[in-house]
Order: C-alpha cells, then sequence, then structure tokens
C-alpha cells in the first residue's frame, strides 16, 4: 500500500513541478531529507526519487516566467570556488575514479543549491521551504521521542534504513540541526506571525498546530538524547544555552526539572550515561580511539599534500594504505571514514580546502546574524528574524557536532546556506514599514497587548492567492518588492 501512495504522489508531484517549478525545490528536499521511499517495501523502495524530482525541476527552471536572477553573494561565490577546488583536487586524487565519482554526486547538491534562490523568494515560498525542511526531519523526532519514552531510551533511535541518516550519529545531527527551527516553527503559528500560507487549515488551526510543534519540539529533544550519539549529544549541549534564553517561563521550566530529577526521581537510562562517560574515559572506548586514528590519519596526509590532500573516497585504497599514515594500529582492522568535517576536510582536500569551507561557514553564520538582528525593526519581519536566530542555532550546532561526525556534504547544510542567500535578499528587497517607530513586541517577554497598528506581514482584504501561485500577497507595496 505504501509503494503505490508514494508512487500516486511522485506522478502527481512530476508534472506539478514542470508547472509550478518552485514545488520541485520543496520536493527534492522532502525526498532528500524525509527519504519517503525507504519507508516502502516493495518495488518504490530505494527508488531514485531525487533524480525525477530534480529531473523535472531543471526542466521547470527553463519554462519558468517566474525565477529570479541567480544571486551572485559571497556564499554563492564561495560555493562556485569550492566546486572548482573540488574539481581539482579529484583530478590529483589518489583514487580518482572513486573521487571523479563523488565529485559528481557533490555537484548534484551544490546544483540544486544554486537552483533555490532562482525560484524561491517572497515570504510564502521562503516559510514552504522551511516548514518542509523541518517536517522532514522533525517526523522522526516525533517518532523517536515517543520510542525513546516507551522503551525506556535504552534502544538507539535511528533514521529510515537504507537511507543516508540510516546511523544513528546522522540522524542526531539532523535533529540538533533542526531543532531551533522546529521552536521557530512553534512560534510562529501560536503567534501567527507569518503569512497566509494559502492552505485555509492553516490559518484556522494555526495555534493549534503551535501546540502540537512545541510537543514535537521536546520529543525531538529527547530523541537526540536517545541517538546514543556522543556528536549529537556534544551538539545539543552546544545549542541548548541559547534556546534556554530565547524560551519564555524560563523559571517554570528549571522548577519542572529540578521536581522531576528531585521529587519524581526520573534520571537518564543507564545506557545513555555509561555512553556519555565514554567522552571522558575516551581511552577505554574502542570507537573513540578509532576517530582519534583516523584524525591522526587525516593530519598526515594533509601535511604530506597541503593544497590537493587525498582527494574524495582516498579511504576507500584499503587498510594497507590507510594505516601507514596512521600514529598507531588498534585491534580493529576496517577502513575508517574521517569521522569529522574539518580532519576530512584536511584528508581530501589539504588546508586550503578546509580554509574555504570555513570561509564558506563564516560567511553564511554572519548573514544569518546580520538578518536575526535587522529584520524584526528594518521591515517588521518577525518570521524572517526567528528563522535566521534558527537557522543560525542550527548552524552552531552542525559546526561542534561535526567535529565528531563526517557530514561535509550534507545536503541540510546545502539548504541552510541556500536560505541564508535567499532571506538576505528577502530583507533588503522588502521595503522599511512607513512607520518606523512602531515596533514589534520581542518575543523574549510576554505580549500584553496587541500592536496599536496592523503589521506590515499581514494579508489585507484583497483578493487571496492560490497556493501554487507562491506569490506574495495582495498588498502593493510587498507585490513591488517580490517582484524585483
Amino acid at each position: 500500500m505504501r509503494d503505490y501512495l508514494l508512487a500516486l504522489i511522485i506522478a502527481v508531484l512530476l508534472p506539478l513541478i514542470v508547472r509550478y517549478a518552485w514545488i520541485g525545490i520543496l520536493a527534492w528536499f522532502w525526498v532528500g531529507l524525509f527519504a519517503p521511499q525507504w519507508h516502502a517495501w516493495s518495488f518504490m523502495r530505494g527508488a531514485p526519487l531525487a533524480t525525477y524530482v530534480g529531473g523535472a525541476t531543471l526542466i521547470a527552471l527553463f519554462l519558468a516566467q517566474d525565477r529570479k536572477p541567480f544571486p551572485f553573494t559571497r556564499e554563492t561565490v564561495m560555493l562556485f570556488v569550492l566546486a572548482g577546488f573540488f574539481a581539482m583536487t579529484s583530478h590529483f586524487a589518489v583514487n580518482s575514479s572513486g573521487a571523479w565519482d563523488f565529485w559528481i554526486h557533490v555537484m548534484k547538491i551544490l546544483l540544486i543549491t544554486f537552483i533555490t534562490p532562482m525560484l524561491i523568494y517572497g515570504e510564502r515560498r521562503i516559510v514552504w521551504l522551511l516548514l518542509v525542511i523541518t517536517a522532514s526531519i522533525a517526523f522522526y523526532g516525533f517518532k523517536g521521542g515517543l520510542f525513546a519514552i516507551q522503551t525506556g531510551g535504552g534502544y538507539h533511535v535511528l533514521g529510515p534504513s537504507g537511507s543516508y541518516l540510516s546511523g544513528n550519529t546522522y540522524i542526531g545531527l539532523a535533529m540538533v540541526m533542526v531543532l531551533p527551527l522546529i521552536l521557530a516553527t512553534a512560534r510562529m503559528f501560536d503567534r501567527r506571525w507569518a503569512a497566509d500560507l494559502g492552505v485555509g487549515l492553516l490559518n484556522r488551526f494555526s495555534r493549534p498546530i503551535g501546540w502540537f510543534s512545541y510537543a514535537v519540539f521536546w520529543l525531538t529533544a529527547i530523541a537526540i538524547l536517545a541517538t546514543h550519539s556522543r556528536g549529537a549529544f556534544v551538539g545539543l549541549l552546544a545549542i541548548v544555552p541559547f534556546l534556554f534564553l530565547h524560551m519564555q517561563k524560563k523559571g517554570l521550566m528549571v522548577l519542572a526539572g529540578f521536581v522531576l530529577v528531585a521529587l519524581v526521581g526520573v534520571t537518564a537510562p543507564e545506557p545513555l550515561v555509561e555512553r556519555w562517560q565514554t567522552i571522558q574515559a575516551y581511552e577505554e572506548d574502542n570507537s573513540a580511539m578509532m576517530r582519534i586514528q583516523s584524525w591522526g590519519v587525516a593530519w598526515n596526509i594533509a601535511m604530506e599534500n597541503p593544497v590537493t590532500g587525498a582527494g574524495f573516497r582516498a579511504h576507500h585504497l584499503g587498510y594497507d594504505w590507510y594505516i601507514s599514515y596512521a600514529n598507531f594500529e588498534g585491534v580493529w582492522r576496517h577502513v575508517l571514514s574521517p569521522h569529522s568535517v574539518y580532519f576530512g576536510l584536511m584528508q581530501e582536500h589539504g588546508f586550503v580546502g578546509l580554509g574555504l569551507f570555513l570561509t564558506l561557514m563564516a560567511f553564511t553564520f554572519m548573514t544569518f546574524n546580520r538578518i536575526r538582528r535587522t529584520a524584526r525593526y528594518r521591515t517588521g519581519q518577525i518570521w524572517l528574524a526567528e528563522y535566521a536566530w534558527a537557522l543560525q542555532i542550527g548552524l552552531l550546532g552542525y559546526l561542534v557536532a561535526g567535529t565528531f561526525l563526517d557530514v561535509t556534504y550534507f545536503n541540510l547544510l546545502y539548504a541552510f546556506i541556500a536560505l541564508a542567500v535567499i532571506m538576505r535578499r528577502e530583507l533588503e528587497t522588502v521595503p522599511a514599514p512607513e512607520r518606523a517607530a512602531v515596533r514589534s513586541p520581542t518575543v523574549t517577554g510576554p505580549q500584553t497587548s496587541a500592536p496599536a497598528t496592523k503589521p506590515v506581514y499581514e494579508p489585507t482584504t484583497g483578493a487571496p492567492d492560490t497556493i501554487m501561485s507562491g506569490s506574495m500577497m495582495s498588498d502593493s507595496g510587498r507585490d513591488a518588492s517580490s517582484s524585483r
């Protein structure tokens, strides 16, 4: 039944994408992150849905009349530089055939990253993309949180079997990155910050959806812990202070935590505690020592090839080649991955490749920071400021957890980069409110009264848009800005 249902969804989606190109971007990230083909049981299991959706989106891009010019920003320029640099390192790679195969895979991700800002613009399309990305991963947080509560956290929470996110570490990192987005989505629906999204049920049940999203937020936090991934746990620790400071009723949460631990006796399950304790006693844990061994290999390769590294998939050459670069040999005998974003980049692309990647991350982080600091008071777009904050904190979680996980070419990361470009353009093209003195209430304090004037993000009484148009609301000022 699942296979027939998924086949029907794809059959409907493909012609819809050709007609409305921006739907293809949503579908591609849904397929890449939610991985519906790995929930099927027979003929649709493992189907190359990303190829179908990506091909239809490329066709639609050339037919689309409403696409934007390609934005040349510091982020997109760095992506072009990285793409060219990866081609150069693949040319000099020690495993040439494997390097070029993986280079093609990375270029597919970058191609969608380049196309996304051309088709996604305006509040409605941006929010829909954010919702699709958030919901695709939040589903596993919701499901995993319930599973962890039911089993007492004694078993690993995993992603969809067969997909890139099947391992506990990868799904754990994805949930860390999306956790702030779930919180921003809950607040958006609860307080009705965003515009009409073109679906009447979302407007009618906005507040209940917000309450449900709050529940998903807490279940996802539980699911992250239940992955038993130390990398995801460290990433969660890095973002928790920022999440806490952004929340209301902090005293009530602290009191509830004290009551649960001190009076009810709620504690972390023993398997989780034992797993986390290996962070401190890493010398006694083979998994931790394998990471240290692989980091030494990556460092030694980078020192030998500081400009080009060894290229993509060098560690597939076999154990004997790999161990020749190691500082020590353990009891395990199999080829290891770099187990780190940063050491992996050093191994595959040398110190130059690592520097280019870190520059891209710095540019993206600074762009989110600028949007977060200025959107609320410059244009009155609370949703833009809130989601920029969420993406910035999610990126921080990636950068911290990435120290222990090999997730350099994760499509969710490149979705964040594309959103930085898109949201900055949105900030710069939407005109500021006429009354600059009228400011929205801060989100960190209680909203005691409604704003004296109508916020600029609310729909007017003009003719409503359809969801397929993806255009802004009928407000003349907003329409003019979105057509630029």
